[in-house]
């Protein structure tokens, strides 16, 4: 706070300005913001008296009022202040201040008053009025700093600043006031409408809350919810006369009903029902709760019984009930307390007559669901033999047009009924390059031409029957057989067709799988034994050719016992020609080696899966891998990324995983022949969901459990390994990686095409899968997918194998006796 006794000289505008702020702004409740001004404004301005009118109405009434520095009501204050409403029209300063929106001074020549209008967006909401001089009462003489006589000129512009900063905060804390005020009249709305709506058919409780709410609202001292019988919900402070009148008055209106005990008695009308009340009670009032609609069943809504159940007896009125309020002292309901008592009646009324109207609804319900029940049998029956068929189901009209979707349809191609009802069929299931006779097969070719007739035309009516590749929903490649019949209504007249299909997907892919395995097997076999042909003349074709070198040496170097330090190594000679046969030998010696690494290729395809698992660490073995490869990568400007989560130890193969890792690292160097980034990662995913996903891969690389896998309780296991290794390389064409993993396809020019086919077998032995995303110019990533077989589970299966051995000797034993 400012201190009293700086001088008004010592301060400029601004900062008196600013001080007006600062203490006035940190005021958030009205009334004491409207009690401060004067005063605080006498301090600041240094002038004797400060008064604030604010309009009401077509008048300027005081609010309120300082003189000097002593706080109330003084003699001196009364005498300069108009005390009653001062009219707008009139001549007095402060109303000529408010008409003509400017500062006011009286008298013109020596201005000891200021009449300045407060202006809000345009808007006069008052008059502020500041005095300076001796006036009577005044008592100045004691005063630490005297009040200056007049006003200057260079007040007036401070005076219409310091204005409209008061209409400012005034108006702004008078709407945050108001905000304030809604905004727990809402709240206390909203409170009563969640109540009353969690208390729906328990009578009880309503009437228990509305009593609670209406004393909150209106601090009554008694509350009562009167039903329409006479007695219902009767207090011991009301008279069964009293509430019989109620009724009686509230079926001629609906105006709420407020009575005042005065000192004398009032008129008849109101003393007929304060006669009724005891004499303490002091204000009474009466709410009706109405009902929106009038009722067939039972002539009017009535007020439920404590029970829960209507009344079968109501009156012939919409009168619901009525809410009763009494205080022992005299109080005069604001508007906004009878508008939420209003509002009060309203929500329990509309709870009560929902009350009644869901018990109707109940009985007609009941009524109506044994006549439709009799309609509806013949008609559920055949829904339900449609959506029970287990193959897919469509029919459509002559145009095509989509009118039945079943179960089975929705579950086979992914769209939901109310997706293709109304849609055509090609959208869906396009039969149109299989059955060239359907309706919508060809489109009209002359402009104009019915539909109708096209169709009617083209359509011949006879079943017809084929097998279709589609893509549903998502893109994946489903195989239909599909069965084409005429609809055809009760008179034989054609109205669309019946399309009816079943999947045979998974039929189609056992199939090409089993023509693989045929094929794979076959190749197998063929190159096993070409394998074991080819690999003794192999190592005699070698085992000469190294014996050859070693009788070159010995000629070319007799006498010295030295021996070729490497057989097929480089030789230092004077004669160029046997130069030239050493190195021919060398050449030869390498193609024998190359032919020897493709011999084992094809004898380690050719061989029976057969696993010897041993507790492995899996980011062990990739780190091997990679540590075998590093001199390689660091050649070819390779960088190697690895991201391992915490793994269990797992039972492998550790020899075949290390050969697909070997095999699937060495594919990603040579894609990046330019340099780039080999990412390695490793973690474990739900078995759900790698089973999910092995059987949903479409249009991509993939591999699926081989017949006779080693894993066959795989559905056991809680977890799956992951290993996925991703290059920048050159990536691969849709068309090559259709093929990646059909043996002996390569795109390498010194390639044999065994490495993914051999790294597809050995994952499926291990009861895994392979999966290969790549797109040309953007790289590869390879995904291994393999059963976590833990510590738990491989005991857990020793017993299980035990125990099936165990049982085998028992037979055997028992069988020895007969």
């Amino acid at each position: 706070m400012m201190d009293v006794g700086q001088r008004h000289e010592q301060r400029s505008t601004p900062e008196i300005l600013t001080a007006l702020l600062n203490e006035l702004s940190a005021i958030t409740d009205y009334r004491t913001l409207r009690d401060s001004i004067p005063r605080r404004l006498t301090l600041l301005l240094n002038c004797q008296c400060v008064l604030l009118y604010q309009r009401v109405d077509e008048t300027l009434q005081l609010a309120s009022a300082s003189f000097g520095e002593k706080p109330g009501w003084s003699a001196a204050l009364l005498a300069v202040a108009h005390i009653n409403p001062v009219r707008l029209s009139s001549d007095i300063p402060e109303a000529r201040a408010w008409r003509e929106r400017r500062p006011v001074c009286q008298p013109v020549n020596q201005v000891k008053s200021i009449m300045v209008p407060l202006l809000y967006r345009q808007q006069c909401i008052g008059v502020l009025s500041a005095l300076r001089g001796s006036l009577e009462g005044s008592e100045e003489e004691g005063r630490e700093d005297p009040v200056p006589g007049i006003w200057s000129a260079d007040d007036l512009p401070l005076l219409e600043a310091a204005a409209g900063i008061v209409a400012l905060l005034l108006e702004n804390t008078r709407l945050l006031e108001h905000d304030r005020m809604r905004i727990h009249e809402l709240s206390l709305l909203n409170s009563i409408s969640s109540q009353i709506h969690c208390s729906l058919y328990e009578v009880e409780r309503i009437r228990s809350i509305v009593t609670q709410r209406v004393r909150e609202i209106a601090s009554a001292d008694l509350c009562e919810l009167l039903g329409p019988t006479p007695l219902e919900g009767k207090g011991d402070w009301l008279t069964p006369i009293l509430c019989e009148r109620l009724f009686q008055r509230f079926q001629d209106q609906s105006s709420p009903l407020i009575l005042e005990r005065m000192g004398q008695e009032n008129d008849g009308y109101e003393n007929g029902y304060l006669l009724e009340l005891p004499i303490e009670i002091k204000t009474f009032f009466a709410i009706p709760l109405l009902s929106a609609r009038s009722f067939g069943r039972s002539g009017s809504a009535s007020f439920p019984h404590g029970s829960g159940r209507l009344s079968e007896e109501a009156n012939e009125s919409k009168i619901l009930g009525i809410i009763v309020g009494g205080m022992y002292r005299p109080w005069k309901l604001r508007q906004t307390e009878l508008t939420l008592l209003q509002v009060l009646a309203s929500q329990a009324g509309a709870a009560l007559e929902n009350m009644h109207l869901m018990d109707e609804v109940v009985e007609a319900r009941n009524e109506a669901r044994k006549l439709l029940r009799q309609v509806l049998d013949d008609q559920r029956l055949k829904e339900l033999i449609l959506e029970s068929i287990p193959s897919g189901l469509i029919t459509t009209d002559l145009e095509g047009r989509i009118q039945t979707f079943n179960h089975a349809a929705e579950a086979v191609l992914g769209y939901s009924s109310f997706e293709v009802l109304g849609q055509s069929l090609h959208k869906f299931l396009d039969l149109r390059s299989t059955f060239s006779s359907l309706p919508y097969a060809q489109p009209p070719k002359t402009p104009g031409q019915p539909q109708e007739l096209l169709y009617t035309s083209t359509y011949t009516g006879e079943v017809q029957q084929g097998t279709v590749t589609i893509e549903d929903r998502y893109d994946r490649e489903l195989v239909l057989e599909v069965t084409i019949n005429p609809l055809c209504n009760d008179l034989g007249e054609r109205i669309g067709m019946l399309v009816a299909f079943t999947d045979m997907t998974s039929m189609h892919r056992l199939e090409e799988e089993k023509r693989r395995l045929d094929r794979l097997a076959s190749l197998g076999e063929m190159a096993a034994g070409v394998a074991h042909e080819v690999r003794n003349p192999l190592a005699s074709i070698k085992t000469s050719i190294q014996m050859l070198q070693v009788d070159l040496l010995a000629e070319e170097l007799p006498g010295e016992d030295s021996e070729p330090s490497k057989a097929g190594g480089p030789i230092e000679s004077g004669d160029e020609g046997a130069a030239w046969v050493q190195q021919s030998i060398a050449v030869i010696l390498k193609e024998v080696e190359r032919l020897d690494t493709i011999v084992r290729d094809l004898l380690l395809f050719a061989k029976n899966g057969q696993l010897h698992r041993t507790r492995c660490s899996f980011p062990d073995i990739c780190q091997l891998v990679l540590s075998m490869l590093q001199p390689r990568f660091h050649a070819a400007g390779i960088a190697v990324h690895q991201v391992y989560d915490e793994l269990v130890p797992a039972w492998i193969d550790r020899g075949q995983i290390e050969q697909v890792l070997l095999n699937l690292c060495l594919n990603a160097l040579q894609a990046m022949s330019d340099g780039g980034i080999l990412t390695l990662s490793c973690r474990s995913i739900a078995a759900t969901y790698a089973i999910r996903q092995r059987s949903d891969l479409q249009g991509r690389a993939y591999a699926i459990n081989a017949p006779g896998s080693h894993v066959s309780k795989e559905a056991s296991v809680q977890q799956w390994l992951e290993c996925v290794i991703s290059d920048t390389g050159v990536g691969m064409t849709p068309d090559q990686l259709q093929h990646i993993f059909q043996p002996f396809y390569t795109t390498k020019a010194h390639g044999i095409g065994l490495g993914l086919a051999i790294s597809r077998r050995l994952v499926e032995d291990h009861g895994g899968y392979l999966l290969i995303e790549s797109h040309l110019g953007y790289g590869a990533t390879v995904v291994m997918r393999l059963p976590l077989l833990t510590d738990a589970y491989m005991q857990a299966l020793q017993r299980a194998e035990g125990g099936e051995k165990e049982g085998e000797r028992h037979n055997e034993s028992d069988n020895s006796h007969y």
